[in-house]
């Protein structure tokens, strides 16, 4: 019998200043998100976007990507479920701003569950039509070599930061998550998750969510009126690459004026990206 958890980690950081004014989160800060993350498998960041700059991005995308939120089938959107698309984002207009790649109060957070050499392998949204139902239970990815003692202490290689563009709740398809179930060599997922609690954490807007790759867990239905997009950035390490979700669209697209734009500090998270 599937059991609901009550809570989920959390780490609140202010995130509503201009991005000249936000500072890195203190070291203890930094520690307490990754020791969260790494038995969770799973973090929420609590409103720490601005709302305004999440409206932009939702408009923007509505008008951009606007044929895919009408139906399911494209040639270059990979479907991940019923009435569930995953769109590769192209990093240009309001998409490229460094509070989206480069969060000062995020990437602290991330250097230390991946590395300082960790880059932006992935960026794309994932589109739940209305009428969706829930998504098979599933891992981004497994987990790398099909050795149980082995798999055990591998690290983090790779994590989804999702960040919803709409208030995400019980109508609209929260995403469910088996904490600890990252740590876990188990390939029966559907059995696994029979086993363990879940989790299905709203998302205010402004919050974001971030998940380890191996990390058990699926999209719920929609039942509004109304496509709900996430957009989500997908960190590595800098030897990772994704052999398995992206056989119909690139996962990291920017055109090249919009490259001339990063700051220089930022431009080495961009190594794998196609420039157009």
């Amino acid at each position: 019998m599937l059991a609901q958890l009550r809570f989920s980690p959390a780490v609140r950081v202010s995130g509503t200043e201009s991005l000249q004014e936000l500072q890195q989160p203190d070291p203890e800060t930094v520690e307490q998100a990754f020791e969260l993350f790494s038995t969770e498998g799973y973090l929420v960041l609590p409103e720490i976007f601005p709302p305004e700059l999440i409206d932009k991005l939702h408009s923007s995308f509505l008008a951009t990507y606007s044929r895919y939120c009408t139906h399911e089938n494209h040639a270059d959107a990979l479907l991940v479920g019923n009435r569930r698309v995953m769109v590769t984002v192209r990093l240009e207009g309001p998409f490229n701003d460094p509070l989206i790649y480069a969060h000062p109060l995020i990437l602290p957070i991330l250097k230390r569950i991946l590395g300082p050499e960790l880059i932006l392998s992935g960026l794309g949204a994932v589109v739940s039509l209305p009428g969706s139902a829930d998504q098979q239970v599933h891992r981004d990815l497994s987990h790398l070599f099909g050795d149980e003692t082995l798999d055990a202490i591998i690290p983090c290689y790779a994590l989804n930061l999702l960040i919803p563009l709409v208030e995400v709740n019980e109508e609209n398809g929260m995403t469910r998550l088996w904490p600890g179930s990252h740590a876990v060599f188990d390939a029966h997922y559907t059995e696994l998750a029979q086993q363990m609690p879940f989790v299905d954490p709203p998302l205010a807007k402004g919050s974001c969510l971030l998940f380890d790759y191996r990390l058990i867990h699926l999209g719920r239905a929609n039942r509004s009126p109304a496509p709900r997009p996430l957009l989500y950035n997908t960190y590595s390490r800098a030897w990772f690459r994704d052999p398995v979700n992206y056989t119909r669209q690139p996962p990291l697209v920017i055109p090249a004026q919009e490259k001339e734009r990063i700051p220089a500090e930022h431009q080495r998270l961009f190594v794998t990206a196609q420039i157009v």
